[in-house]
């Protein structure tokens, strides 16, 4: 709680309380100046690693003496907030960084230093290591998931935003780390839509890459279901699916840039020369597409409405190289 003003620092006479703009405020009668109480701007920084662990401090004085808390601190005149997020990171942890993004604004009424702004950015670490100076105690590294209790609830709210959007990316790099253990996923992917298009992407063509056979032995069990006339020429069309397999892969992979989808017609000519019907031959095309998405699900890649929104996305791009595939193929056949 803030001190009570008593004279005016302009001219010295006393202050009085008058509701001006529907509040209560210091005013001097004799110089007329009005005190407006305006929150003090505080900064703060949440940074993570690669393990998910966040950066804290102990604090060395008061207030919450003892307790842990974000880097966190004063800006001062002419220094612009985000800067002093990272002059308090490296003052109280030894830490150097970068800001990446804006967490959270808050505004909270504290009984020590009165009405606070509290800003919050998300810090990505660019030297340095965790040694306790400044005001701190001790500064070190705490899972996001077993926090112990927080001095500001400020911090609480801008760490909860933080996991909150951080939450679908990292289900993403696990589904990533659970299919592919012999492959480091990355350390940081961003957040946003393109961040995470171009991971699911990724973690897509790793999935058709490793799993190739087991899809095209998953397609060729539908397909004897389906079209059993097809089941005659099961190897030829064994054959012909890990091709497609591979060339979705790398069309994937290069958007569709390199790969030389005009081989395909030499398929086409081969289903004419073995007098394979031609539309029993798309519908097991619409069969192989079926499948890679049917191997997605046993899998359990998908975990969460973003990532299924994302995997929309990516069937467009199958789909426009299975047109490819099917466009070549009906060629050759044709010719």
């Amino acid at each position: 709680m803030r001190k009570q003003r008593i004279y005016c620092p302009y001219c010295g006479k006393p202050v009085v309380q008058r509701c001006m703009e529907g509040r209560m405020r210091d005013f001097c009668m004799q110089c007329t100046n009005v005190f407006y109480e305006n929150p003090l701007p505080v900064a703060c920084s949440i940074l993570v690693d690669e393990n998910r662990q966040v950066l804290l401090v102990k604090r060395g004085k008061e207030p919450y003496k003892g307790m842990w808390c974000l880097p966190i601190g004063f800006a001062e005149a002419d220094e612009e907030v985000k800067d002093a997020a990272l002059r308090e990171l490296r003052e109280e942890t030894g830490v150097e960084g970068e800001v990446v993004r804006l967490v959270d604004v808050d505004t909270v009424d504290n009984y020590y230093y009165g009405s606070l702004a509290i800003v919050t950015y998300e810090v990505r670490p660019t030297g340095g290591t965790p040694v306790p100076g400044d005001d701190a105690e001790d500064a070190r590294f705490f899972p996001v998931s077993d926090l112990p209790s927080l001095a500001w609830s400020s911090n609480e709210k801008a760490l909860k935003l933080y996991v909150e959007f951080y939450r679908d990316t990292w289900a993403m790099m696990d589904s990533y780390r659970q299919l592919f253990p012999e492959i480091a996923a990355p350390a940081n992917v961003d957040p946003g839509p393109q961040g995470q298009r171009s991971f699911l992407s990724n973690i897509l063509v790793k999935m058709i890459e490793k799993d190739a056979a087991e899809i095209t032995r998953e397609w060729m069990q539908e397909m004897r279901l389906r079209i059993p006339a097809l089941s005659a020429h099961a190897d030829f069309f064994g054959e012909m699916n890990r091709k497609v397999l591979k060339a979705v892969r790398q069309g994937l992979r290069e958007h569709g840039g390199s790969f030389d989808f005009i081989r395909f017609k030499d398929a086409g000519k081969d289903i004419r020369r073995l007098e394979i019907s031609l539309p029993d031959v798309l519908n097991a095309m619409a069969l192989s597409r079926k499948s890679i998405w049917m191997h997605v699900i046993r899998k359990k890649i998908l975990s969460s409405p973003m990532e299924i929104y994302i995997t929309l996305e990516l069937n467009n791009r199958i789909i426009f190289l299975y047109d490819r595939i099917i466009y070549h193929i009906s060629s050759g056949y044709i010719e």
